[in-house]
């Protein structure tokens, strides 16, 4: 019995492994999908792998980032939430480390009658290659206090595609 729970653990660990250090191709997508039932709501995060320039000389040597950009599309008022008054972009990879970036609302020439707002924003410095278990998340954020919120649109990177 002791020797078929450990294959078992054994098994668990090696299949737990193989999907934290699954790989896909860049640039890859994903939609991200409410939280609770907003209506409407949905977004997507185009990660990609840009070089940058370490400095503004032309011939400046560049280096290689990963970069997440969000669009999150029929966003309710934050202050619909709460004392809320913008939305950031957060992504982590759980229990290691995390970036947030502040999304800005797009200016639409023919705003829709129906409501929601979208709302984009990226964030273009991560030097960590980013693993499949990697949340994008959408969260509230109150700009005075600098409080994050939970979040209304999240995915994992698992099934990003290119």
């Amino acid at each position: 019995m002791f020797k078929r729970l450990t294959v078992l653990l054994i098994i668990f660990l090696l299949h737990a492994g193989t999907i934290q250090a699954q790989t896909f191709t860049y640039p890859c997508s994903i939609v991200l999908h409410p939280v609770r039932d907003i209506p409407n709501a949905r977004g997507a995060a185009l990660i990609t792998k840009v070089k940058k320039p370490y400095t503004d000389l032309p011939m400046s040597p560049v280096r290689e980032r990963q970069s997440v950009g969000i669009y999150a599309d029929w966003m309710p008022l934050p202050s619909s939430f709460g004392e809320y008054d913008r939305y950031e972009g957060f992504a982590q990879i759980p229990g290691e480390i995390s970036w947030r970036f502040k999304m800005y609302p797009v200016k639409e020439d023919a705003p829709s009658w129906f409501g929601g707002t979208p709302w984009a924003g990226k964030f273009d410095e991560i030097s960590l290659e980013l693993p499949a278990n990697t949340q994008v998340q959408v969260r509230l954020s109150d700009s005075k206090t600098q409080r994050l919120g939970p979040a209304v649109l999240q995915n994992t990177l698992s099934g990003c595609r290119s």
